[in-house]
């Protein structure tokens, strides 16, 4: 039985950026029940400027995978997709990172939870408001969060 709730961020920047992602949501729902995906927002590089605007989304599902074997499953998925990592924050065909995992808190050196650049994105915590995620992101609220970032830029549906 499905009981944990899950947030994954999905995002494109190679290729058709809009069928990398459905293709990506398409993958996930063989282990995972996607229950809402929020609209798709065009963002800029976030880390390393020089390159293609990304096309994001959130998805909300269903989860009966642990953490790790969830993460295991999302490395398969980007793998399959044709990602192929030249460089941290470099051009990408997919990337899927766990924003949150119920109310799980893990800090290891393969995965964080909750994300720990969530609170940073705009193009995450305007999905995740817009999903009704209930969730703190570095001990604040996300309505909270959202109003601080949307003063630096707005963000476009792609």
């Amino acid at each position: 039985m499905y009981n944990r709730w899950i947030y994954l961020g999905l995002g494109s920047n190679v290729g058709n950026r809009k069928k990398n992602i459905r293709l990506a949501i398409a993958y996930l729902s063989k282990k995972i029940t996607v229950i809402k995906i929020s609209k798709f927002y065009e963002s800029k590089p976030w880390g390393y400027e020089k390159q293609r605007n990304f096309c994001n989304a959130v998805l909300k599902a269903d989860c009966n995978l642990s953490p790790v074997d969830l993460l295991e499953f999302i490395k398969s998925i980007e793998k399959k997709l044709g990602r192929i990592k030249k460089f941290k924050w470099g051009p990408r065909t997919i990337d899927v990172d766990i924003i949150a995992y119920k109310n799980t808190i893990i800090k290891s050196k393969d995965l964080t939870l909750p994300h720990r650049f969530a609170h940073q994105r705009l193009f995450v915590v305007k999905p995740l408001v817009e999903l009704g995620a209930r969730f703190k992101l570095n001990g604040e609220d996300l309505p909270l969060i959202l109003e601080r970032l949307e003063g630096d830029s707005g963000l476009e549906t792609c």
